[in-house]
């Protein structure tokens, strides 16, 4: 057989590529990967795995007033480290007719057909409108809610608050889809090759955070304890094997700050894993914050002399971190995350290495705004609550932003696997605030 001639392209020297392909964009890249499998190799190098924030049309967010976001859809991507807007030339009907409920592994585009989720979530059937909006027909064993109609973002308040993968489906056959579902009280899972949904047995509803972690499922219920899953004790009747259940004090330092700020906001909880921990991320929100932070009541937003009350969205506050010990089984307060960043949000939440990638600070919490529950609570804001935390100064910074506080849907964080690259290869660049 006739040995396969090398391309020009084969032959130029590695050092070349090196330093050619550090000065790209992440478009000249995509499109550097293209020309042949050693160019392909040498490029996936420099292909950035720093998370993305996924965005909706600022022109839809900010010439709409706060109306008809039902219609709105994602649009394109904010990429950190280039600190620039990639914008797709045509918005999937994905993006817009759908309620995105997670990203997880990098995943986001590539579609995995599963079970219908509608049994499972007391519904006959769910069927969206000419208005972005969703009608619904209940199961008569649904106790849980009565409305027939129902916006994006309701959905994810009330049936489907979080989707996650247990792996990445590229490389892992076996693996499987977690929701965290009906009012944060029950867990689904669907492992790849049945054809249904498994509801979990649990003790501690509702939940605050989902996360997979050493092929194990994690749920941090509100009172703190913390129930575990071994995916790998499915037998075959659908059954996953429970493996402990731990009950966990709530850290000190957080109770002592959320009993002070009681009457002002409420707190979220997140499970991470970083650099082989497993961390719990406290994030607390106040109800109504001034442009100088300062924390106020219901009451604080009438004055005598104006007939409208003063517009004061809720905002996140401040961060705590911990770090769980196995051995003792107590959470231990995390002073620094060292060259670490989280992303936080409606999305799997992850950590990274920041050393890689310029534009990201070090020992930083990025997140995106997931409080479903206030998000339609007011046509002036929602979605709006995003921003870098600073753990060492407690100081913030934005990420991105608009010039309306209705941001819908809420921008919400990818990481780019090779399967994306292709879709965001077709994207047109633009710098932030130029769409």
């Amino acid at each position: 057989m006739a040995k396969r001639r090398k391309s020009l392209a084969d032959q130029v020297p590695t050092e070349i590529f090196w330093s050619i392909f550090n000065k790209l964009s992440f478009i000249d890249l995509i499109q550097a990967k293209a020309v042949c499998s050693s160019w392909n190799l040498a490029a996936e190098e420099f292909v950035t795995k720093m998370p993305w924030l996924m965005l909706p049309s600022k022109k839809e967010v900010e010439e709409g007033g706060g109306a008809f976001v039902n219609n709105n859809g994602y649009n394109g991507f904010f990429n950190l480290c280039e600190n620039r807007v990639y914008n797709l030339k045509t918005t999937p009907m994905e993006f817009r007719e759908s309620c995105c409920i997670g990203s997880s592994n990098g995943w986001l585009q590539i579609k995995i057909h599963l079970p219908s989720v509608d049994y499972l979530l007391g519904l006959k059937k769910m069927a969206r409108n000419e208005d972005g909006e969703y009608e619904l027909d209940y199961l008569k064993k649904n106790q849980r809610f009565f409305f027939k109609v129902c916006g994006k973002q309701q959905v994810r308040e009330c049936f489907i608050q979080k989707a996650i993968l247990s792996g990445k489906p590229d490389c892992n056959e076996n693996f499987g889809v977690v929701l965290l579902c009906n009012n944060r009280e029950e867990i689904a899972y669907h492992q790849r090759g049945y054809n249904s949904w498994t509801v979990i047995d649990v003790s501690h509803p509702p939940y605050q955070d989902i996360i997979c972690y050493k092929n194990h499922i994690y749920a941090l219920s509100n009172n703190n304890s913390i129930e575990v899953w071994d995916l790998g004790g499915r037998d075959y009747v659908g059954r996953i094997v429970k493996k402990s259940d731990i009950v966990l004090p709530c850290p000190d330092k957080s109770h002592t700050k959320g009993n002070s700020l009681r009457g002002f906001g409420t707190s979220k909880f997140y499970l991470v894993e970083s650099c082989d921990d497993l961390l719990l991320i406290v994030r607390f929100i106040g109800d109504y914050v001034d442009l100088d932070g300062t924390l106020l009541t219901e009451w604080d937003l009438l004055t005598e002399t104006c007939t409208q009350p003063k517009i004061c969205p809720y905002r996140t506050c401040f961060f705590h971190v911990y770090k769980l010990d196995f051995d003792e089984l107590k959470w231990v307060e995390v002073e620094s995350l060292n060259d670490r960043a989280l992303f936080l949000g409606g999305n799997q939440s992850v950590s990274v290495s920041v050393q890689s990638f310029p534009n990201c600070e070090t020992n930083s919490i990025y997140f995106t705004d997931d409080c479903w529950e206030k998000m339609e609570e007011d046509y002036n804001y929602g979605g709006h609550d995003m921003g870098i935390y600073n753990i060492k100064d407690e100081s913030f910074k934005p990420i991105y932003e608009f010039s309306s506080d209705k941001i819908q849907p809420p921008p919400c964080w990818i990481i780019p696997s090779s399967m994306l690259e292709s879709q965001l290869g077709q994207c047109v660049a633009s710098l932030p605030g130029c769409n």
